[in-house]
Order: C-alpha cells, then structure tokens, then sequence
C-alpha cells in the first residue's frame, strides 16, 4: 500500500517568543486551533488542580459570562475544547475558517482574563465528583488507576490513586495560584492547521504572540521524573461487578529509543487489531473475552506498553495464562514473513486512515511534540513499517518481555 510522508509542520516564532507550528492545507473550510501550556503534573500543588484549572476557563472571563462564551461559540457553529495531559494543559479551538478572527478573541479573553466564579466551581467539582464516584465502580477504570499506582509508584505525581476528597480540596485560591504560574507566552506553544490568510495570521499574532504576557514560572520541556514501579499481581476489590479486569504491563523505552518505533509495531502484531495474536487466541479460540487489546500509552517522552481486558471472573486466571503464551511465543519463535506483511499492510491502512484528515494530521504532529520526539518520527515510522524482519521482532521481545519486569492488575471480584 502507498503511503507518503507527511508534509511537516512549519515553525513560525513569534515577537514574543512562542513558537507558533502551521500545517498548512488547502481546504479553506475549517481551522484548528492548539494553544498548550507546559504544566505536568509534577508541578501542581494538589491533585487534579491542573485539570481544574484548565477547566474553568470557560466559565466566565474578562466581560464574558459562561453563558455568553457558549452562545458565541453557537452562534458560529464552534467548538473549545480543554483537558489536560500528564505535562500540558490543551485548549482546541474548531472553527469555521471565515469565523476564526472574531472568535479569538473571545479565546484571547479566555486564556488571558479568566475569572474563576466560586458558584460555577462549585458546579464543576460537584459534577465531575460525582463522574468519578460513578467510575469508581467500572473495573476497567479502577484496574487503570491501580496499573498506573504500581507504574509509577505512590510517591509519583502520575501514580497518585484520585479520591472523592481530591475533589474537594480544590479552592479557588489554589486555582487562580496556579494560573499565575504557568499560564502565559513563556510556557505556550501554539498549533495551527487548515487554510490560515495573512488577515487571520495577523489576528493570531496579535493576541497572542506580540508582548509577553501572563507567567511567572517556565516549566521543564516535556518530560516526567523517574519512576519506581511496583512489579508482580496487584488484586484490587470492586464489589457488585459482574467481571474483572485485567492489566499487564510495564515501563516501556522512551520514544526517542531507537527500538520505540518497531516496538510499536510488535504491539500491533500482538494485540492492536482485530486479527492479532491475543484475539485469535483468547477471544476467538478460548472464549474468555469479548475483546483485548496491546498498546503504548505515552506520558510524555516516556511509554507505558500495556495489555487490557475485562472478562468473567472465573477466566481471569487462564486470561492471564495465555497471555504469557502469547508473550512467550514472541520471544522463542519468529515470526513468519507473511503475518508481518499482513500487519504491515493494516498498519498502512490505518494510517491512511488517520493522516486523511488535517486535523487529525494536527494530533499526530502535537502527539510528537508532547513526546519530546521531532516531527520527522512521523514519516520515519513509515519507513520503519516498510523494512521490519522476523529477527527484529524476536530481539525486541527477548529484550522487553520479560516476566520480572511485568505489572499485573486485576479489578473485581
């Protein structure tokens, strides 16, 4: 299957020194918007305060209401997005091309004057309080929080288990600090796709990218401090659950390892697609799940490989024994040149998949960037696809699965 490299995003720094990456297209119909600002986890004060911090920003800023932000943004057919990742704070801005000047403007109020009402804070914690309690009894959710406890440590900012009580810890106090800290042109970066004109440039250089503004603190570049795993079977109670779930896992290579690519690839090959080792066995040969599935969560530079499932109770225990089969085949068989060919052109398929559109082009570039990675890894992991060997498979699972190193967690019963 053909597939071209991506054309890379074009840096632009800005007078006051964001960088500013276009990606350019010629559909004039819609625009994508990425503000970031570095923050991880390591830095806040408390629990989940990056979160909320990036999250009240829309609940009212400089003259504007929340309802008034959300009336603009009906109005023009718009949408914001905003969450946060383990080391940035994301605003996404979707737009219509003609409506994107008059609508920075309300996104400049937003990130440069926002206001922080009690009442609306209020609000927010009681709502996403209450999500999280009603999560607290999905096993998949509990084994997630416990994988990434046992990945990272306790001590860890990324292995703290949330509670109820984080969520009412949070005041107002806590979240314009932290504003103040982290929000502003020192720790921005800014991501652009779609058809920008010299007048919607313009208007995007002039509120956010002339004077400095905001901050009082510059983050570290995108990475999280060492982790201290806690390796071997980790059962965590959720009572009246029909199933359990499983996690498997460990700390994989960073992204910039020479092995991350192909390794990206093996965890296709064992579990990223419907036709994949673990499905044909466990799902389609044994019966013992509906789904499971291989995959590379990245915090930061750093990857987490993981396997996931949910099944009932009584199959955990052979779940998880073929599960090792699986892994044990890897690392004492080669795989034959025709499986390979098959993931090769799946792997192909799904990236023309994801690369047809320009915004999801603007993820898989931001995606990069979150990872410390430069943007030429892109284009590189198609080439890795194109030349991957049995022996390279083999070596990468002699090397990387190996039981000592592996977390397991099972959510349940």
């Amino acid at each position: 299957m053909l597939l071209e490299h991506l054309a890379l995003p074009r840096l632009v720094t800005m007078p006051n020194g964001v960088p500013l990456y276009m990606l350019d297209s010629v559909d004039k119909g819609v625009v994508r918007l990425d503000i970031l600002f570095k923050g991880d986890y390591s830095v806040q004060t408390k629990p989940l305060l990056a979160m909320f911090t990036n999250r009240m920003l829309r609940e009212g800023a400089g003259a504007f209401t929340a309802a008034d932000i959300s009336q603009k943004l009906d109005f023009y057919g718009a949408w914001i997005d905003m969450y946060s990742s383990q080391n940035c704070n994301h605003i996404t801005l979707y737009t219509m091309s003609k409506h994107f000047v008059p609508l920075l403007s309300v996104l400049e109020e937003l990130v440069k004057h926002p206001s922080f009402p009690q009442e609306n804070l209020d609000t927010v914690k009681s709502n996403n309080k209450s999500y999280f309690l009603v999560n607290s009894h999905k096993v998949d959710v509990v084994s997630q929080r416990y994988f990434e406890n046992c990945l990272w440590g306790s001590e860890h900012p990324l292995g703290h288990v949330v509670e109820a009580s984080d969520y009412d810890a949070i005041t107002r106090d806590d979240i314009i600090g932290y504003y103040n800290d982290y929000y502003g042109s020192r720790n921005c970066s800014v991501f652009v796709s779609g058809a920008v004109d010299e007048p919607m440039l313009s208007a995007l250089f002039a509120g956010f990218g002339e004077d400095a503004w905001g901050c009082s603190k510059v983050c570290a570049p995108n990475d999280v401090e060492d982790p201290a795993p806690h390796t071997g079977r980790r059962d965590v109670p959720v009572p009246d659950t029909m199933q359990s779930a499983v996690k498997i896992g460990f700390m994989a290579m960073d992204s910039q390892h020479p092995d991350f690519l192909k390794f990206r690839f093996l965890c296709v090959l064992l579990g990223g697609y419907f036709g994949s080792r673990l499905m044909s066995n466990v799902r389609e040969d044994n019966g013992y799940t509906y789904h499971i599935a291989a995959e590379l969560d990245a915090y930061g530079s750093r990857n987490a490989f993981m396997i996931s499932s949910e099944c009932a109770t009584e199959y955990v225990e052979p779940l998880i024994e073929e599960v090792y089969r699986e892994l044990d085949r890897l690392v004492n068989e080669p795989v034959d040149e025709q499986e390979i060919e098959l993931v090769r052109n799946y792997i192909m398929g799904e990236l023309c998949r994801e690369y047809e559109g320009q915004s999801a082009k603007s993820e898989v570039f931001i995606n990069a960037w979150l990872s410390s990675v430069d943007f030429s890894s892109v284009n590189r992991y198609i080439d890795e696809i194109k030349c991957v060997t049995p022996l390279d498979l083999q070596r990468l699972a002699r090397e990387y699965f190996k039981k000592e190193n592996i977390i397991e967690v099972v959510a349940g019963k």
